[in-house]
Parts: C-alpha cells; sequence; structure tokens
C-alpha cells in the first residue's frame, strides 16, 4: 500500500485525515507525510490503515425508482397531468434524497422562467408542505397540477407566483387537492 492509495480510500470513504491520525495514534501532519510518500507503507503500518477501513460501509446508500409526470393536459400547456397512467417515465434517485413518497415532474411552460425552465426535472416530496418563498407543485381537484412559487394561504386562498410574466395570483382553496415540495432540481 502507497499513500496515493490512502488518499483515494479516504475520498471514498468521506473519512478525513484526522480520524486516521488519531487511529494511529500519530497527529495529521503524520498521516500527510504517509500520503505524499512514493514508498511503500511497512507491514505494521499497512495493517493498521487497513484496520481503519475496515469498518466502512459501501458510501452508495442505494437508489429507489420515482415516477415522472410531465404530459400537458387539456387544462393548459403549464399543466401536468397526475394521472398514473402518465407516468412516462422513472428515474433512480438517492434513498433518503426524499422522506415518504416522491415524484418526478417535468415542468411544463415557461411561466417559470427564469427560475425554472421547461424540460427541468424536480422531485418533489408529495405531501410535503413548501416553505414560504419555495417551490411546490400545486395538485388540483381536477387531476392536473402546476409548477409555481408558494407565497402562503389566507382568507381559504392558496397564494402563488410566477416569474414570467410576473404576477401573484390567489387559488380558491376548494380547487386545490394538496400543495408538494419541491426538494432537488436536476
Amino acid at each position: 500500500m502507497r499513500g496515493a492509495d490512502i488518499k483515494e480510500r479516504l475520498e471514498r470513504s468521506g473519512r478525513s485525515q484526522s480520524a486516521l491520525g488519531r487511529h494511529l495514534g500519530r497527529d495529521v501532519h503524520h498521516v500527510g507525510r504517509l500520503i505524499r510518500s512514493p514508498r511503500e507503507l511497512t507491514p505494521s503500518v499497512a495493517a493498521q490503515v487497513e484496520s481503519f477501513f475496515a469498518t466502512d460501509v459501501p458510501a452508495d446508500p442505494g437508489t429507489i425508482r420515482i415516477p415522472v409526470f410531465g404530459y400537458a393536459a387539456a387544462g393548459g400547456e403549464e399543466r401536468i397531468s397526475l394521472a398514473s397512467d402518465h407516468v412516462f417515465d422513472e428515474i433512480e434517485v438517492p434513498i433518503g434524497l426524499v422522506r415518504g413518497d416522491a415524484m418526478g415532474i417535468r415542468v411544463a411552460g415557461d411561466s417559470m422562467e427564469p427560475r425554472l425552465f421547461s424540460g427541468e426535472l424536480l422531485i418533489v416530496a408529495r405531501g410535503v408542505a413548501p416553505a414560504r418563498f419555495g417551490d411546490c407543485v400545486v395538485e388540483l381537484r381536477d387531476g392536473t397540477a402546476v409548477v409555481k412559487q408558494y407565497r402562503g394561504q389566507r382568507d381559504g386562498k392558496v397564494y402563488l407566483y410566477q416569474f414570467n410574466p410576473e404576477r401573484e395570483f390567489p387559488v380558491e382553496g376548494a380547487l386545490v387537492k394538496a400543495l408538494h415540495a419541491v426538494v432537488y432540481r436536476r
């Protein structure tokens, strides 16, 4: 084992030089010298380094597959159908990216530009309330949805914002089935 091997394993595992130094009973400067050294480690030091990495778990936590929606519905070019028969793709996302139920949404239309662009993929946590001024998917009772910025609720209305053209507008709360927070863009 050489120093370059230690550096690569530290990066892959996400562990630090100082943690390795504590394991070896040495300071971080000693570990830095080991990493920069072109020479092979002595068998005893190599065994200590191996024991440090022996408890590593794989860095990949695994993935889950989530449905992706994006078909424009009859309600307008900016509306997305959330019907189960309108899943047009599935993507893999890391376990833990979202808690609970998740879905992917392909942005339709240009009303959110320059914040979000048509065709951009959003990862959405179903049933998780959006933060004020956060991006959200507003699921309507007619089975469609729109992507907007959440501004709040009052007097039985949900207030949303779009960037193109810039305007804030209310939606009657009775028309809204659910609000879902956008947690990730890609």
